[in-house]
């Protein structure tokens, strides 16, 4: 299995221009809501923010992943255990946002913290499957700023989880997707 494992840790363009997109799409998601709460706007945002935006990305990406897995006689290891690891993180944020916003378990702006303490969790176990350093600081800071926002669990933990966003996952993304080197 190590033997595996050590054959494919690059980390794969895609994925990294996945990071890239997503975290742009949430960001001016966060944005927009951020905006619509503190300004009192009366725009559903939930209905004419959140859901078009996520339903035109997943598609884009449905057909992204698609072509490009097609392409691939098969994933490698390190690839199906950091992906394992994201749509873990991913899910288990659903039903923590699910929670807060259907049952009210707790208060919403709490799940810009919890959604950072999960990017961390994901960025830690994607730096030791990759072996990317980069990956482990990125984790780090999002612990950073899953601390600041615990601290204040208000309208404006959205726009620090936008600025996060920016800074932690958008910013380093794309310097890895747009300065890979071209695999032969």
């Amino acid at each position: 299995m190590e033997v595996a494992l050590e054959q494919s840790r690059r980390v794969p363009g895609f994925r990294t221009l996945l990071l890239f997109f997503w975290g742009l799409i949430v960001a001016k998601c966060l944005l927009l809501e951020w905006a619509a709460e503190c300004y009192h706007s009366p725009i559903n945002t939930f209905l004419f923010v959140w859901i078009p935006s996520f339903m035109i990305s997943g598609v884009i990406t449905i057909v992204y992943a698609y072509r490009l897995f097609r392409e691939l006689p098969r994933m490698p290891l390190s690839g199906r255990l950091v992906s394992a690891t994201w749509v873990g993180c991913t899910t288990g944020f659903g039903v923590l946002a699910l929670a807060a916003v259907s049952d009210g378990v707790f208060d919403v702006y709490l799940l810009p913290a919890l959604a950072a303490v999960l990017l961390g969790v994901g960025c830690f176990i994607q730096s030791v499957v990759d072996r990317q350093r980069t990956f482990k600081l990125l984790a780090v800071g999002w612990w950073l700023a899953a601390l600041g926002m615990f601290a204040s669990p208000n309208v404006n933990a959205l726009a620090w989880m936008a600025l996060s966003l920016l800074l932690l996952l958008i910013i380093p993304s794309g310097w890895l997707f747009f300065t890979r080197k071209p695999t032969t």
